[in-house]
């Protein structure tokens, strides 16, 4: 039986699941304790802020259009109904990303699905940001679309288009899968000309940030003002992301952020591996998927928040599951390797946690 319908003990997953929320809250109430700080204060790092301010006072400043509009509408929400936007968003992301879980289950099993659970930057799916909530509709979106539910498929990728620009990609791969799923070729047509609905929420988005500015690239536009992005060949960007990875670039800053830097270039490593598996292994939806979405962010003046988006390439974990799932060695040796691996993962879990909480560069 294939990884992609082996199915095992769903209770591992809820398991792993719930010993990272733990571990996420351990480290919460730590960083609470020492530094003397609110709970709300703590998750109100770096995006969440954004999140925030777009919530209570819309897209006045220009470094807010880099985002869109579901998540803030969300704590918008929370907010009508008393509920602390901050709070209330971390716990819908921790919901979101139980869905998502449950999502990679379906299509993958048990392995894959604990795989992401224990991301090394699983953090962001603990607070309020967007990967959960994008991972949560991205991945039963791709679910669906596998289950030949090409209507429904397209509602949820049209729910990730108000989350993320990162929707665009998803589309591509959605694409990909109608136009090579064994149907007749109208039925192909029928099903990809779906994908419609969530191109529509794209587009919706790119006419409101025009009628606000004026500017058909307001987005564009916020994300090299905001993050100094701009296009470059890849080789360009690892030049430029290269001298970060050195502690004494960021001198006297933490070396934390030396090590951000390092991970950026992994995950960009990481992300063409994944896409040459695919291609090799003749999955061309999620080579398309991961393909436009590592394209776009090494095209880059430099690496920035890639690590994150790994939270969105399944396929990675897939890949992952895979070589995990080959037997090498004693039955002992697999043991103590694979306890040493988690042991070193949570570490690594926590430490990235560390540093989102107490407001350290965590991608």
């Amino acid at each position: 039986m294939t990884l992609e319908k082996r199915r095992d003990d769903p209770k591992l997953v809820v398991i792993t699941w719930l010993m990272t929320r733990v571990v996420y809250l351990l480290v919460l109430f730590r960083i609470v304790e020492t530094s003397r700080r609110s709970v709300v204060d703590v998750l109100s790092n770096w995006d969440v802020a954004h999140f925030t301010g777009i919530a209570t006072e819309g897209y006045v400043q220009q470094a807010n259009q880099a985002f869109f509009p579901g998540l803030p509408l969300l704590m918008r929400l929370l907010d009508a109904f008393g509920i602390n936007m901050v709070i209330g968003a971390a716990i819908a992301a921790n919901i979101a990303s139980l869905l998502a879980v449950w999502a990679l289950y379906r299509l993958f099993g048990s392995t894959v699905a604990c795989l992401w659970c224990l991301a090394p930057m699983g953090v962001f799916t603990a607070v309020g940001y967007t990967e959960s909530f994008f991972a949560a509709a991205g991945f039963w979106a791709w679910q669906r679309a596998d289950a030949r539910r090409w209507g429904q498929a397209a509602a949820l990728a049209g729910l990730a288009c108000t989350l993320r620009v990162s929707g665009l990609f998803l589309i591509a791969g959605l694409g990909i899968m109608a136009l090579v799923q064994d149907e007749r070729m109208l039925d192909r047509i029928r099903n990809a000309a779906w994908l419609l609905v969530p191109a529509a929420v794209l587009g919706a988005h790119a006419v409101f940030l025009y009628r606000l500015t004026g500017d058909w690239g307001a987005w564009y536009s916020a994300q090299n003002s905001g993050w100094q992005r701009s296009l470059a060949w890849p080789w360009e960007g690892l030049r430029a992301t290269w001298p970060m990875t050195s502690q004494a670039y960021w001198a006297p800053r933490s070396d934390a952020v030396a090590a951000m830097f390092r991970w950026e270039i992994v995950s960009v490593i990481v992300g063409y591996v994944t896409v040459v598996w695919c291609l090799v292994r003749r999955r061309w939806a999620e080579a398309a998927w991961v393909g436009a979405a590592v394209l776009a962010l090494s095209c880059s003046g430099w690496f920035i928040s890639v690590n994150r988006a790994v939270l969105l390439w399944f396929p990675t974990f897939v890949l992952i599951g895979d070589l995990l799932s080959r037997r090498v060695g004693s039955r002992i040796t697999r043991w103590l390797v694979g306890g040493a691996l988690v042991l070193a993962d949570v570490a690594t879990m926590a430490w990235w946690a560390w540093q989102y909480g107490t407001g350290g560069w965590a991608s």
